[in-house]
């Protein structure tokens, strides 16, 4: 109804009334109905349109369940654009996992979730323009989110910029001091490790030892590729050599109903070594699961020394996740690294390339509670 049909029944109704009354309570009428009507119309003005828009909780629940089925599994990236994406065109699974948590943070701009999701994707694309651009949004939105500004710190040491390193340090330190300088403290771990000469000598050690043994992924039809068996041959000189080690086997994507835990177990015991010093773990799926799991089993059957096993590729990313989350356990055990040869020497080893750098810090954020992608995959 219109605000001038309201008052002309407000006039109409003061006519019952006494002269002397009547203006006076058409006046209060008048102020009474358009106050109710002001604060109706801020209401609705205040409240975003698509909050009432099921269509989008859908399509976001769409993109959500495509982006992490993406980024678990991979998948029919032609199918992803013709299905869920017309008109996009996408080149391989972590393009559709972008593109699914890109259009559903313009879909909630205010879920700070989905650009971190965002990030994370151009990180493991190696896009570290596009990754610390989507960071420095977050901020801008959020000027105390704390990730995001570690994040950037941790691009600036992946470069080795020592100006942007300094100032995104500083930036950090600004929203939490105590919190930053546990982070500068795990960076320059993170760059001891990555400086260190690759250690092949097997050790024989003193005191409470686990053998850590890190998986690979099996072959389709289930049985351990070379680079495992690299693995396992090392690990057994290990075991070998510090008889009374327990040996932890660590890996749990299923081929062909078994994991590589249950491989490395059996292939192990095949040579002599008793089934009753194997732990086997096999619920992980990727590094960060072999470590945060392997620490937990460290904190019910307590070690002095771990040897960690795995390719010597893969040792200094290995190497700094695992003492970083032993730390957080406040487990005082000093890891001594034992590699598998998988270049083509020992001098090659030693090299570290850009992307091993990005990996590294990478998994270390994650491992130090950045979740990868918020709420559905640390």
């Amino acid at each position: 109804m219109k605000l001038r049909s309201i008052f002309a029944l407000i006039t109409g109704s003061t006519m019952l009334v006494s002269d002397a009354t009547r203006a006076q309570n058409a006046g209060r009428a008048r102020r009474h109905i358009l106050g109710v009507l002001t604060a109706t119309a801020c209401f609705i003005s205040a409240v975003p349109v698509s909050a009432f828009d099921q269509a989008n909780a859908d399509r976001i629940k769409q993109l959500v369940d495509t982006g992490m089925q993406y980024y678990w599994s991979g998948g029919d990236v032609k199918k992803a654009e013709a299905e869920v994406f017309k008109g996009i065109t996408l080149h391989g699974k972590y393009d559709v996992v972008e593109a699914a948590f890109k259009e559903a943070s313009t879909l909630a701009p205010e879920r700070l979730d989905f650009q971190y999701a965002v990030a994370s994707t151009q990180i493991i694309q190696k896009k570290l323009d596009e990754a610390q651009t989507t960071f420095q949004g977050i901020l801008e939105k959020d000027p105390t989110a704390f990730d995001a500004q570690s994040w950037l710190e941790a691009i600036a040491r992946i470069r080795g910029d020592e100006t942007s390193i300094a100032l995104a340090h500083q930036a950090l330190a600004g929203l939490d001091r105590e919190r930053a300088e546990v982070y500068r403290k795990r960076f320059v771990r993170a760059e001891q490790i990555i400086a260190e000469k690759p250690n092949f000598d097997v050790p024989t050690l003193p005191g409470k030892v686990t053998v850590v043994a890190l998986g690979y992924a099996l072959a389709d039809d289930g049985t351990a590729q070379q680079t495992l068996l690299d693995r396992l041959e090392v690990t057994l000189k290990a075991a070998q050599a510090n008889p009374t080690a327990l040996v932890m086997v660590s890996g749990g994507v299923p081929k062909k109903g078994v994991t590589e835990g249950d491989i490395m177990s059996k292939w192990l015991v095949d040579k002599g070594i008793s089934r009753d010093r194997i732990m086997i773990e096999d619920k992980s799926k990727d590094t960060i699961g072999n470590v945060v799991n392997a620490a937990n089993l460290l904190v019910r059957h307590q070690a002095d020394t771990v040897i960690l096993v795995t390719s010597s590729s893969h040792m200094r990313r290995a190497r700094t996740v695992m003492e970083d989350a032993l730390k957080q356990r406040d487990l005082a055990t000093t890891v001594v690294p034992l590699n598998a040869l998988d270049a083509p020497s020992q001098e090659e080893a030693a090299k570290v390339g850009a992307d091993e750098r990005l990996v590294i810090y990478r998994d270390l954020m994650r491992v130090s509670g950045v979740w990868a992608y918020p709420g559905l995959q640390q």
